[in-house]
């Protein structure tokens, strides 16, 4: 159907902002292609600065194209969960990287854990703490796009129920399933942060996280806000409430991502590189950095790979520890 002239301005003020976010992101990117001459960080700070362009070219699709709407919110979703994962691993670069780091991380004085896990048995430091923390983040890798899917299948199928929290319909346990996904990848992230923030603070990487936390809780629960406000009406609607709740969500992640952008600019400054990773001999190639910040497979392939080893090896050896004590 025919938009309104309030629809009209309402996609075009959309449109706007996020072309103006997109544009200001791929700025950016552009200056640490030019500037940033440290490359394991590198790559990192240009996946989490095109988190901006992600969100608003998916949210401006799903405002032009109703019907493929829920296509462009998997690809967000999807996305979301690799910049949290790459803020860690930025994190982790900055320290030394995986080879270092568990080393590095024994002579760090044992954390107890934070509210509200604060009844757990602290991790040991050194390679158990670098493995809980880096499992914690990587599970909300593997379970948002799963969940993404999982609500796609349920969507077409007429059992996601937006803003329904009924035990039969899909709505619920999404978003109970993501929720506890990702306050555990947060917090495994806060925790990091807390245990080496001294040898972290060049970087200011308070600002950076949170600026990544705002985005990915908000506009999370944002959707959710939105979805029992126009369930129950307390928000008028003129449709069904799957295409009002997302019309809304989208049209508000195209504004705040000019905001998001803003904030990139302020927490991702190419001078903070420049000045802590000065070489002027070093000119970053610009192919192999945007190739290298769009080639996940170092996340979904050999992270995920390494992680499921570990697990597996930890099983075995758990299995064989227990049938070892009744033989005895």
């Amino acid at each position: 159907s025919a938009m309104t002239p309030v629809g009209v301005l309402l996609v075009a003020t959309a449109g706007i902002a996020a072309s103006a976010a997109t544009l200001d992101s791929l700025r950016l990117v552009r200056d640490h292609l030019v500037y940033n001459n440290r490359e394991s960080l590198r790559k990192y700070v240009i996946r989490i600065i095109l988190m901006v362009p992600v969100y608003s070219i998916s949210a401006m699709g799903g405002l032009l194209y109703k019907q493929s709407g829920i296509y462009f919110d998997t690809a967000r979703e999807c996305y979301e969960a690799f910049v949290v994962y790459s803020f860690l691993k930025f994190l982790f670069e900055f320290l030394g990287g995986d080879e270092v780091l568990p080393n590095k991380l024994r002579n760090y004085s044992e954390r107890s854990h934070m509210f509200p896990f604060c009844y757990m048995k602290s991790w040991r430091m050194g390679r158990v703490f670098y493995d809980n923390v880096k499992l914690g983040t990587l599970q909300y890798v593997v379970l948002r796009p799963i969940l993404a899917w999982a609500t796609f299948a349920l969507y077409q199928n007429g059992l996601y129920n937006s803003g329904e929290f009924r035990i039969d319909r899909g709505y619920l346990w999404v978003t109970l399933i993501n929720n506890a996904s990702q306050i555990w990848a947060m917090y495994c992230l806060a925790l990091f942060y807390f245990v080496c923030k001294e040898e972290l603070a060049p970087i200011r990487p308070v600002g950076k996280f949170m600026v990544v936390k705002a985005v990915v809780f908000f506009t999370w629960w944002q959707s959710v806000v939105l979805a029992v406000l126009v369930r129950y009406e307390w928000i008028s609607r003129d449709g069904n409430v799957e295409d009002v709740v997302n019309g809304t969500q989208n049209f508000l992640i195209c504004v705040e991502m000019l905001l998001a952008s803003m904030a990139h600019r302020w927490t991702f400054p190419v001078r903070d590189f420049r000045q802590l990773f000065s070489n002027p001999n070093s000119t970053p190639s610009a192919m192999k950095s945007v190739f290298d910040a769009v080639n996940v497979t170092d996340v979904f392939v050999k992270d995920v790979w390494d992680a499921s080893s570990r697990i597996n090896m930890s099983t075995q050896r758990m299995i064989f520890l227990i049938l070892a004590n009744k033989m005895s």
